[in-house]
C-alpha cells in the first residue's frame, strides 16, 4: 500500500467500508479472526452488509477486547474460503476504513497468505478524513469521532459493529464537508 496524492473532489464510486478484528497488532504474526465489509453509495447511504468469522488457525488473541473465543471459531471458514466472496463485495468500490493502513495491512497479507490474485484499488482513511475536515482535536478513534458526532456504537470492537460506525461517520462526513475542493486523502491500494 503507499500514499497517494490527495484527492480535490469526493469520490464519485461506491464505497466498501472495512474493519478486521484480529489475533493481535502484528500483520506478520496476527492472523483475521473476523471481517465486515458495509457497502455504501457515493453519497454514503447503506446499501448491503456482509461480515464472516474467520479461523486463523490459532487462538483469537485478546478475547478482552473483541468478545470472539476459540469455541465461536470452531466452525469458521479459513480466510481462503471467504476470499471470493470479499474481493466480490471490494469489487469496483473505494475501500474504506478507520485507520485504513492497518485494516488494509492484514487484508493483504491473508490474500497473499491464501494465494488469492491482487486487488488493485484506492482506498480512503476515514481517520485521516476526520482530522483533516476537524482539525486540531486531541483524539481521533472511532469511538471518539462516533461520540463527537452522535453516532450510537453498541457492538464496539466487532467488525460488523465498527463497519457500521464507520460507514454512518463516512455518511455524515460526505453531507457536511464542504462542496468546493477539499484535500480528499486517498491510497492507491494492492492488496495482496
Amino acid at each position: 500500500m503507499r500514499l497517494q496524492s490527495h484527492g480535490r473532489r469526493a469520490p464519485r464510486r461506491p464505497f466498501a467500508v472495512l474493519d478486521v478484528e484480529t489475533t493481535g497488532l502484528n500483520t506478520a504474526a496476527d492472523r483475521i479472526i473476523e471481517i465486515a465489509v458495509v457497502r455504501c453509495s457515493p453519497s454514503g447511504r447503506k446499501i448491503s452488509e456482509w461480515s464472516s468469522l474467520v479461523d486463523p488457525g490459532r487462538d483469537p488473541g485478546p478475547t478482552h477486547i473483541h468478545g470472539i473465543t476459540a469455541h465461536d471459531l470452531a466452525d469458521a471458514p479459513k480466510f481462503f474460503e471467504i476470499a471470493p466472496e470479499l474481493r466480490r463485495q471490494l469489487d469496483g468500490t473505494i475501500f474504506t476504513a478507520h485507520n485504513l493502513a492497518f485494516d488494509a495491512a492484514f487484508v493483504a497479507r491473508e490474500f497473499a497468505e491464501a494465494d488469492a490474485p491482487p486487488l488493485n484499488g484506492f482506498g480512503l482513511c476515514t481517520l485521516e478524513l476526520v482530522r483533516a475536515a476537524r482539525p486540531g482535536r486531541r483524539k481521533y478513534s472511532l469511538a471518539t469521532c462516533a461520540d463527537e458526532l452522535g453516532i450510537p456504537h453498541p457492538d464496539a470492537h466487532r467488525a460488523l459493529g465498527d463497519a457500521l460506525v464507520t460507514a454512518e461517520m463516512l455518511r455524515i462526513l460526505l453531507q457536511t464537508i464542504p462542496r468546493g475542493p477539499f484535500p480528499w486523502p486517498r491510497q492507491r491500494l494492492r492488496l495482496s
